[in-house]
């Protein structure tokens, strides 16, 4: 059966947005092949909500494993919301890591130009040593309904790329390694995700970067704080007591189409 998706991004994340009922792993897999497939960092599903929001975010990653949070993809979901079914303003999304509450912001012309995310609270989970090739390296662990290791190391892709698969691979069930520098004005980031690999972008792992810098002193807890990430920047808030993290990015369509997958 030929299946209708759209194409979206957060500042690279990229994804294959369709409407249920869920597929299975195997499709999401194929879809997400960059070479025979549509191309795509993971598959979200729109489906009924469970609890009263305006629906249920099911996700994919691209080796068909599933994720309970992904924060740019919440994003793309809320702006495929407001483009497909009229909803504007607030909006709240239920994920398998609880309600995220959305604000959708237009500009003048009426065009989506960024979402806002409730985040939830950040859980710290402890401090980590990995030792890899020699190396032992200090992780601070973050859930942000999904699980982080943030590394105060070099922001660089070949740094993430070298050292991140062991990390995922080291913790059972997985884990999405940050590699994150604090300077002026804010954070740089590169993320190796969990069942996606190297990605341009992370809005989970933005959050967790900015907690964990939070939590080690190195940026203040309470204003707006740019994360620099390959794809562009997100403004991720922490408060003080790491109750309540928001971030704010943009969404972008890239294409709608129909496949046979």
């Amino acid at each position: 059966m030929a299946l209708r998706f759209s194409k979206y991004h957060g500042l690279g994340n990229d994804f294959v947005v369709v409407e249920g009922p869920l597929m299975d792993a195997a499709r999401a897999r194929r879809i997400c092949d960059r070479h025979r497939g549509v191309g795509a960092d993971g598959v979200l599903t729109v489906l009924p909500p469970r609890a009263g929001g305006a629906a249920y975010m099911h996700i994919y990653n691209s080796d068909g494993s599933v994720a309970a949070m992904c924060g740019n993809g919440v994003r793309c979901v809320a702006r495929w919301l407001a483009e497909r079914r009229g909803l504007d303003g607030e909006l709240t999304i239920e994920t398998d890591a609880g309600p995220r509450r959305c604000t959708v912001h237009r500009g003048a012309g009426g065009e989506v130009e960024a979402v806002s995310v409730e985040m939830g609270p950040a859980r710290l989970e402890g401090e980590q040593d990995f030792g890899i090739g020699g190396e032992r390296l200090h992780a601070v662990r973050v859930s942000m309904g999904n699980p982080h290791a943030v590394f105060f190391d070099r922001a660089t892709a070949e740094r993430a790329a070298e050292v991140g698969p062991t990390v995922e691979a080291a913790v059972p069930g997985g884990v999405n390694a940050g590699f994150a520098e604090a300077r002026a004005g804010g954070i740089d980031l590169v993320v190796w995700e969990r069942g996606a690999g190297l990605t341009e972008a992370c809005g989970t792992g933005a959050c967790a970067a900015a907690v964990a810098a939070v939590r080690t002193g190195r940026v203040a807890a309470g204003g707006p704080l740019e994360v620099r990430l390959p794809g562009g920047p997100l403004q991720i808030t922490v408060a003080p007591d790491l109750g309540r993290v928001t971030m704010r990015g943009p969404a972008t369509r890239v294409f709608e189409g129909e496949a046979d997958l």
